[in-house]
């Protein structure tokens, strides 16, 4: 049986979609966004579901491949020191999809996913495994993390762009999130979420809204706001 390695090469030689040289075993790996949703869509598609229940589970979706591409898009265009190109945190990141991807196309130094629920952090590590095995140097860009998005131990002074899937956040959740982004994200850097605070912390302005694709529906509102 042709093994994920000859897989992925194969893929990416007939689809003509890497925007520079991949190093499958070592080096640096960048590929574009459609190629990083080609290598992740067979990962993703042998993973098991994940269901809704319990405290943290009252709603569960994903955010699809052409939506994280959205913010890939936008990443790529910031002016920030290719000397420090900082994270990608995903907060509340399910099975890992936004994680991975931008390991894979993001300009990030690592791409941080973190998630309450033991279940869910199963998956993406299992996700993880996977695209390990096919490009070890992607897969050494990820963290994942089991534990609150709001854990002290957690400063986001190194983010550059953050996800939050937030339509379901209750307000005591919202405000203390906000709170901690407006402190300790640093001058430039990137949010976008499904659901604006009320209000919007002085310290960001909201640079735009896009219409996103995630899988309870086609035209979810993905908000963008920058640190200022």
């Amino acid at each position: 049986m042709e093994s994920q390695l000859a897989k992925t090469r194969r893929r990416l030689r007939s689809r003509g979609t890497t925007r520079r040289r991949t190093l499958l075993h070592g080096g640096l790996v960048k590929v574009n966004g459609d190629a990083a949703a080609a290598i992740l869509t067979p990962i993703y598609n042998a993973l098991p579901a994940t269901k809704a229940a319990g405290q943290h589970n009252l709603t569960y979706g994903e955010i699809e491949w052409s939506s994280i591409k959205i913010m890939l898009d936008y990443a790529e265009k910031q002016s920030w020191p290719s000397t420090s190109p900082g994270r990608f945190y995903d907060l509340g990141c399910g099975r890992g999809r936004s994680v991975l991807y931008m390991a894979l196309a993001g300009p990030f130094d690592f791409s941080v996913g973190i998630e309450v629920l033991p279940e869910r952090v199963t998956l993406a590590q299992q996700a993880l495994i996977k695209l390990k095995a096919a490009i070890p140097t992607a897969g050494a860009k990820v963290k994942l993390y089991e534990a609150s998005f709001l854990n002290p131990a957690f400063k986001y002074k190194d983010a550059r762009m953050i996800f939050l899937s937030n339509m379901c956040f209750d307000e005591e959740t919202q405000r203390a999130l906000f709170n901690k982004l407006n402190v300790e994200m640093q001058k430039d850097s990137l949010v976008f979420c499904s659901r604006l605070p009320s209000p919007v912390p002085a310290a960001f302005e909201s640079v735009g809204m896009e219409k996103a694709s995630m899988t309870w529906t086609h035209s979810s509102e993905l908000h963008i706001l920058r640190h200022l």
